[in-house]
């Protein structure tokens, strides 16, 4: 069973990470228009930005998974 305390975070984690992806697509209209484009290009240049970020939350969440695990080995 997944508690409420578990369920908080996980929304919490997904909440930061959409939060992280739309502000990098907020980010693509400011930096094309100063800046040349980069050599892989502006969709890979984000894609990746967007990449790093899903392996950050990624981390977080294993981290509450793992919690989780411990929390159901104790009962």
């Amino acid at each position: 069973m997944v508690t409420p305390e578990i369920q908080a975070e996980v929304d919490q984690i997904m909440v930061g990470f959409r939060r992280e992806c739309l502000r990098v697509l907020e980010e693509t209209a400011r930096l094309r228009g100063r800046l040349p484009e980069p050599p892989e290009g502006w969709r890979e240049y984000f894609t990746r930005r967007i990449y790093t970020a899903l392996l950050k939350y990624k981390e977080n969440l294993e981290a509450v998974v793992e919690a989780h695990l411990a929390s159901d080995e104790r009962i």
